[in-house]
């Protein structure tokens, strides 16, 4: 169903471009499908996403659906989410352990650059290779 679901979100005639992050299951027939645009997310396009699934599902089709933004709080995992993200600060965390906070400046799928605010407000620019990226999120405090 996972497959189906992503294949018909996919098509959706959303009113702006969108991407899909991710498409997780619950218990039973849950299903939450995150979606992300650089000119945002509404209600009303999750509405409208949700809507256009279930129209293209066989009626007796038995699941619960949910279709929401990717949200601010969630580790950024498509390029989109890393884009809407420049110039925001982010706390990323490496495969050696090491947790870096700085301003993101660039992204691409090799590297992500971030400004990191030193002693006496000097600044230095960090460049950190994807492979080694274990996690990012935006900080919110």
């Amino acid at each position: 169903m996972k497959e189906k679901l992503l294949k018909i979100a996919s098509e959706a005639p959303l009113k702006k471009k969108f991407e899909i992050i991710e498409i997780t299951e619950s218990k039973g027939n849950g299903y939450t499908i995150y979606i992300e645009s650089l000119e945002g997310i509404l209600i009303d396009d999750c509405a409208a996403m949700s809507k256009y699934i279930f129209e293209q599902l066989p009626e007796d089709t038995n699941i619960e659906l949910t279709v929401s933004s990717a949200g601010i709080d969630k580790p950024l995992r498509a390029p989109i989410q890393f884009q809407k993200n420049i110039g925001r600060k982010i706390e990323v965390k490496t495969t050696d352990g090491k947790k870096h906070i700085g301003t993101l400046t660039n992204y691409n799928k090799e590297s992500l650059t971030l400004q990191i605010e030193g002693k006496n407000k000097t600044t230095k620019e960090l460049v950190l290779e994807q492979n080694i990226i274990k996690q990012v999120k935006v900080k919110l405090f």
